[in-house]
């Protein structure tokens, strides 16, 4: 069976992996791919866990702790590495490896070069145990690929890197990080470490792929000719011109008119649409979602099960034109219409959504009265979501647009409420990472423990300054923004005092916390559910030719 796309661009990623690794004094590898390619490449460390055509002569274990602080990240790495040795036994012997590792003799130094001479240990010991197993696979590093999930300090994260290099570094050990040929994140270590460093190229394009997969597909007739126009399509958005999009767009649309798929002519025009709007020609991208509304009413009235999704979807499309346009009115009455719309479907998150933008854009428009109606009527769609499910829509959003709305000034001092706590925290963990930093390589573990109980009590005393300010900030706030902050109690959670989010430094519950929460007494907000809905806008005529010209201007 011939191979599938994906399989061969997993093939010739390993060839690239082999053939830049071939030189002994690396230490560090970075891979250096394109924006979309990440899934691929994340594809292949992970079909490296099991056996195939696509294997390297490598060991792959991939990292995805937090960074937060050196100890506390090596510390992790080190916990991961054994937690993943002990469950994934099954896994080694598939892959030739017997789990024999005396990890539990080894000494526990929670810094970077601790971590680098535990990783080292563990791939010193596998080797060794291959060697005396001529019939084994024999692999020559273990490839331990660092990708946090987070980081708490670009610069702290550079700095543990750097150690980490600096340190005896075990031959038998390669560090694997990952950055794009947009953002060369990496160039610094590579410069600064030299031939200690490769840089792989991957020149691996996911349109590419799934061009050659279209193709691969074969057979023949008119949905053949489509997956492919529409292929080209997709890629054209991102690396072509408009005019080439749509020329390319319009070759397909006559395959679809003509068999009369409504939805994939939806899914075309908006797809133009989209290439219109990043050269900023406004006019064409309205014509284009335009067009793709009516194809949408059609598959509605063809029973399409989502003709009224690509309506709704539409409104959107159209809405975000007349913003980046600069027509906040006209974008506003849009995004009401996709809230409706959202109505029909029925969307509720979709129809928070477009009464939120609606909101924003008439406040955008200094428009008052019905910002503040189309943002009570986001808080009122919010109610049809189940509770749990509210934080994930952008009902927070909504509230916070309200509170600016009604009193800028003290919503601007909530929101730097936490980015003065996010400072503290900053300035908490770099305190701790000097601390650590003076103790060496080799730090006691209980050393490390006081410096980090400190650095967490440090966390929780700026927890508790920014609530006790954000909480006499709302005290002073008027009547109707202490009923929109009662509303985010009720609707999100009783502790929720205005965005950015603030959680608990250690996640600790309520009962746990050195301090109880003092809350402000808040008006019932009842009413402001209750007011009479605004009524419905003007329609949104075509633009004429006038209005065509300034958008494109």
């Amino acid at each position: 069976m011939a191979k599938s796309p994906v399989e061969k661009k997993v093939e010739v990623l390993r060839d690239l992996w082999m053939e830049h690794t071939q030189e002994p004094q690396l230490r560090l590898l970075v891979w250096r791919i394109p924006n979309n390619a990440d899934r691929m490449l994340q594809a292949f460390f992970e079909v490296q866990q099991h056996p195939g055509d696509w294997n390297t002569a490598d060991l792959f274990v991939r990292f995805d702790a937090p960074f937060e602080t050196g100890f506390g990240y090596s510390r992790a790495l080190r916990d991961a590495l054994v937690e993943g040795y002990v469950e994934g036994h099954d896994s080694l012997k598939e892959q030739g490896v017997e789990p024999d590792w005396p990890y539990a003799a080894l000494p526990r130094h929670y810094s970077a070069a601790g971590f680098m001479s535990v990783l080292g240990a563990f791939a010193e010991h596998h080797q060794a145990q291959a060697r005396q197993q001529p019939d084994a696979p024999q692999f020559r590093y273990v490839a331990a690929v660092l990708d946090p999930g987070s980081v708490a300090s670009q610069e702290a994260w550079e700095a543990w890197l750097d150690a980490a290099l600096s340190s005896r570094v075990s031959p038998a050990v390669r560090l694997v990080l990952v950055d794009t040929q947009q953002d060369k994140r990496w160039d610094g270590l590579v410069r600064k470490y030299g031939e200690q460093v490769g840089v792989i190229e991957a020149p691996i394009d996911m349109f590419d792929i799934a061009r050659e997969t279209a193709a691969q597909a074969g057979g023949a007739g008119p949905a053949v000719a489509y997956r492919q126009l529409l292929t080209d399509v997709i890629a054209l958005v991102e690396k072509g011109s408009a005019a080439q999009t749509s020329a390319r767009a319009d070759k397909a649309l006559k395959i679809v008119q003509q068999e009369q798929w409504f939805d994939q002519q939806v899914v075309l025009h908006m797809a133009v649409a989209g290439a219109y709007v990043k050269e900023k020609n406004f006019s064409e991208a309205i014509t284009r979602y335009r067009s793709a509304r009516e194809c949408g009413v059609q598959a509605e009235q063809n029973k399409h099960p989502v003709g009224a999704d690509m309506i709704m979807q539409t409104w959107f499309g159209e809405a975000g034109v007349w913003l980046a346009a600069g027509q906040p009115e006209r974008a506003a009455q849009a995004y009401r219409s996709a809230a409706e719309q959202a109505q029909k479907v029925p969307n509720p998150m979709f129809e928070i959504e477009g009464f939120r933008m609606a909101a924003y854009c008439y406040a955008q428009a200094k428009q008052r009265e019905p910002a503040r109606e189309h943002g009570a009527l986001a808080v009122r769609a919010a109610k049809a979501v189940a509770p749990a499910e509210r934080p994930l829509t952008t009902l927070p959003l909504a509230l916070q647009d309200l509170l600016r709305l009604q009193d800028a000034s003290r919503t601007e001092k909530l929101e730097r409420c936490a980015a003065d706590y996010q400072a503290a925290i900053a300035t908490a963990h770099k305190q701790a990472e000097e601390q650590a930093g003076k103790l060496g390589n080799q730090p006691a573990a209980a050393d490390l423990q006081r410096i980090e109980d400190s650095m967490h009590e440090r966390f929780e005393a700026s927890f508790q300054r920014q609530r006790q300010e954000r909480e006499r900030l709302i005290a002073g706030g008027d009547e109707f923004f202490r009923k929109v902050v009662a509303l985010g109690r009720d609707m999100l959670d009783p502790l929720w005092n205005g965005l950015p989010t603030v959680k608990h430094p250690l996640d600790k519950e309520v009962q746990e916390w050195s301090e109880p929460p003092q809350f402000t007494p808040l008006p019932d907000p009842t009413d402001l559910l209750e007011k009479p809905e605004p009524a419905p806008p003007a329609p949104a005529h075509a633009p004429s030719a006038a209005l065509s010209d300034s958008l494109i201007a």
